[in-house]
């Protein structure tokens, strides 16, 4: 349902830890033992954060080697960024 993935998507923008690790992966694709630096916060928090993301459907996770690289898979997290920067 659109609705619910909607309340989702601004769930995630709403809380400042969700929207730091989006605002990292518009860049481009970035390896879960960077986040946490990139961001500010520990390792475990970011963990927590990055779960709720890929559960939401708003980031997606691939594994190379022992790393794990993060990356947006829903194309409305960009546009409404873009928008929000305008």
């Amino acid at each position: 349902m659109i609705d619910e993935e909607n309340v989702q998507l601004f769930k995630a923008l709403s809380e400042e830890t969700r929207y730091k690790i989006i605002k990292v992966l518009l860049d481009g694709e970035r390896c879960a033992c960077e986040i946490p630096d990139l961001i500010g916060k520990t390792q475990s928090n970011t963990s927590m954060h990055l779960a709720k993301l890929q559960n939401w459907g708003i980031i997606k996770v691939r594994k190379d080697g022992k790393m794990r690289l993060y990356s947006i898979d829903n194309e409305k997290v960009r546009k409404i960024l873009k928008i929000l920067e305008e």
